[in-house]
């Protein structure tokens, strides 16, 4: 029985140490964040209107 609530309470810990790293450094576990975005969109809009590319 303690091992499973040693366990547990592991499990607790592991997670919320996820969603903390999750909310504060998305960019660690892949997901895109407001820094990311920045980037995207500023090169979004620094590509040129090239008429070969257009479709």
């Amino acid at each position: 029985m303690d091992i499973i609530v040693g366990l547990g309470i592991f499990f607790i810990f592991i997670t919320a140490i996820f969603i903390a790293v999750a909310f504060f450094f998305p960019e660690w576990l892949g997901i895109t964040g407001k820094k990311a975005k920045e980037v995207i969109e500023s090169h979004q809009s620094e590509t040129p209107n090239d008429p070969d590319t257009k479709t």
